[in-house]
């Protein structure tokens, strides 16, 4: 909607109240504290006012190493970024993993991609705005997440293209953003008005 501006989209209401609520920025305990300090002001912009991170504090050993995981697959992961955020994106929304959508719309932005990717991720590889290759990269998704296996023809069609090591990064990518879906569906973690104004003008899995 031309003309308007990111707050003019903030009208969803609050998320539900999350049943593992963030700790306390202002009263945890010092391992906690000191693993929120080490990820803030790098990759993850105000840890400590982060609701993810906030959460996986509650546990900071299992938070730091997987941050650090979760870190490469965003960074230096051997992944072409569009067909990344497509298997991710698609992920989020058939698992209907709200948070992890709405963030990701987001972080795609940044990323540079067009807004004009959203609309045909909700509608998966039959959609004639992806290529052939981004349709098996879907396809591969969803056949992670239904089958805890690519079948033999999305892998012949990943290996056409991609390195052993980008297929490696694809299968670690979309295994660790399904994990993350359990975790922040379970949990509850509760958007930000950022998050809630990205859902409210691209929609959002309900």
């Amino acid at each position: 909607m031309p003309g308007k501006k990111e707050e003019d989209f903030a009208m969803l209401p609050n998320d539900p109240p999350p049943r593992l609520p963030p700790v306390d920025a202002d009263a945890i305990a010092p391992e906690a504290r000191a693993f929120l300090e080490k990820w803030t002001g790098g990759f993850f912009q105000g840890a400590d006012k982060h609701p993810v991170l906030l959460t996986f504090a509650h546990n900071p050993k299992l938070a730091d190493v997987f941050s650090a995981f979760n870190i490469h697959l965003l960074t230096t992961s051997t992944l072409p970024v569009k067909q990344r955020q497509i298997a991710i994106m698609r992920l989020a929304w058939i698992t209907k993993a709200v948070y992890m959508w709405s963030s990701h719309l987001n972080t795609s932005i940044s990323c540079g991609l067009d807004d004009s990717l959203f609309e045909p991720i909700k509608v998966g590889a039959s959609d004639p705005y992806f290529t052939d290759f981004e349709r098996h990269v879907i396809r591969a998704t969803e056949e992670l997440i239904a089958n805890y296996e690519i079948s033999e023809e999305s892998w012949a069609a990943l290996m056409s293209e991609w390195s052993e090591a980008q297929v490696l990064d694809f299968l670690f990518t979309v295994g660790c953003y399904t994990t993350i879906a359990y975790v922040m569906r379970s949990t509850g973690v509760q958007r930000l008005p950022d998050l809630l104004a990205s859902a409210e003008r691209y929609g959002a899995p309900e």
